[in-house]
């Protein structure tokens, strides 16, 4: 079980091996939960805190299930590196890779938004996320209903069938089945990095593949550690899987702050 982070103290021994990296999910993270997922942007401090960072030669990496562009736009932080749609797109040094066996499920994804169009979903708002379909439902009435329509419009579409289904904080999302996630987006930036010690950041069910990445990486020698963001809607399940934790998206800001401070300008 994480236990609260609360002295920058637990953290010196990573930020002496040199390159350092901070991989952030974005959402919940360094970004408040909002009704609406397209209103949604980090923080002006934790924004202000990464760069500094980035000029302290960090290397801050966003590692989230949000489509490419839209991840971007949220950040607005050029010089950091992105794994998109949970891995499936990589942004590094000016270069985007996107495996091949991903594009044939941008149509099927295409093709359940439509199909889904013609669907009572009230509440539920339809992202498309590329080859990514996710189906927030935070404004829902009730969760359970909201759930349960969602899964029926999945189950009526054929081209769902091609998807894997997951859920997270307040959404459903159809992902291809293939060996990609947040935990294989870590090391493979973690290499293009080249960071010797990491720090992963994350607040939801989405993000314990990530966690999965960091200890798969000690296993390997590079030094790690993960931290939850707690809020009344986290799993137990993203706290047993932790070192540490902080409170809400405050709680990341003051950990991106001290880590600036505890760096040489």
């Amino acid at each position: 079980m994480a236990e609260e982070l609360r002295d920058i103290e637990l953290l010196r021994p990573l930020l002496s091996r040199k390159p350092f990296a901070i991989l952030s999910d974005i959402d919940g993270t360094l970004a408040p939960i909002v009704p609406n997922p397209e209103e949604a942007r980090i923080s002006p401090r934790a924004r202000d805190a990464i760069r500094q960072l980035i000029r302290q030669g960090v290397r801050v990496a966003f590692i989230t299930g949000r489509a490419l562009e839209k991840a971007q736009s949220m950040v607005n932080i050029p010089e950091a590196y992105f794994a998109a749609n949970h891995g499936l797109h990589i942004a590094a040094s000016g270069d985007t890779s996107t495996p091949e066996e991903v594009w044939p499920y941008v149509e099927w994804a295409r093709q359940v938004i439509h199909d889904a169009s013609h669907r009572n979903l009230p509440g539920v708002t339809v992202e498309d996320k590329g080859a990514v379909v996710a189906f927030h439902y935070r404004r829902a009435n009730s969760d359970e209903e909201a759930r349960a329509a969602i899964r029926a419009a999945v189950a009526a579409s054929e081209a769902a069938a091609h998807f894997r289904v997951q859920e997270g904080r307040k959404v459903i999302e159809l992902r291809p089945p293939l060996a990609i996630d947040k935990g294989t987006a870590v090391g493979t930036l973690v290499r293009q990095i080249g960071a010797k010690s990491v720090l992963a950041i994350g607040d939801d069910t989405t993000d314990l593949d990530m966690f999965r990445g960091v200890r798969d990486l000690r296993e390997a020698g590079i030094s790690g550690a993960s931290v939850a963001v707690w809020s009344d809607e986290v799993e137990a399940l993203v706290l047993e899987s932790t070192d540490y934790f902080v409170r809400g998206v405050e709680g990341v800001e003051w950990l991106l702050e001290e880590l600036a401070k505890a760096l040489p300008p």
